[in-house]
């Protein structure tokens, strides 16, 4: 059902792009925002997702995680004509797990559990295209950041310390100032609420 309802929201948004891309300059879609956005604004995402070094674990027993909650801050410049945001993320996430554990005092394995939390933080630059669809302002993302764990696994522990990041996402502005982020990229994917003002 729900594979059914994106899919009719993508063919409207594809129709809606076809039938207005007759009126609509592609020689300028290159250099300007999409959306709305101009230069200037802020863009702020609340997000959750896929934080994809979490699932390095999924294969243990009673695996769990929290999804990770990310906040984006964009700022609108533009270099030359290029239609540009710079800012920064930070967000939070958490795993856990159980292993067998070889005990050497009564040589036996046994279960352990163990779980670690993270803050991730980073800084981030993004090209924009307009599109035809109004609504829609497309972009390109880059990212670096780093991963600072509060508590690190009792065993397994993947070092994650650094991340150099690469997303395709969109904004899909249904009011002025509010609408819907969506993001597809490594180690993030995610979707949440954008703000723009």
């Amino acid at each position: 059902m729900k594979k059914t309802k994106l899919f009719a929201v993508l063919l409207v948004l594809l129709l809606g792009s076809t039938l207005s891309a007759k009126s609509f300059d592609w020689s300028e879609c290159w250099c300007n925002y999409g959306a709305g956005v101009e230069e200037g604004d802020f863009i702020i995402n609340v997000d959750t997702g896929l934080y994809y070094t979490d699932m390095v674990y999924r294969q243990y027993d009673n695996f769990w995680f929290v999804p990770p909650v990310v906040v984006d801050v964009q700022y609108a410049k533009k270099i030359w004509k290029l239609p540009f945001t710079f800012g920064g993320y930070a967000g939070i996430h958490g795993y856990g797990f159980e292993y067998d554990h070889w005990d050497n005092v009564d040589y036996r394995w046994e279960k352990r559990a163990t779980s670690s939390w993270g803050l991730f933080v980073g800084a981030e630059a993004a090209y924009h295209v307009k599109m035809p669809v109004e609504i829609l302002d497309l972009y390109v993302a880059s990212k670096m950041g780093f991963n600072i764990p509060f508590s690190k696994p009792d065993a397994y522990w993947v070092s994650d310390y650094f991340h150099f990041d690469e997303a395709i996402g969109a904004n899909f502005f249904f009011t002025k100032n509010v609408g819907l982020n969506v993001e597809i990229g490594y180690p993030f994917t995610k979707v949440g609420v954008a703000i723009k003002f």
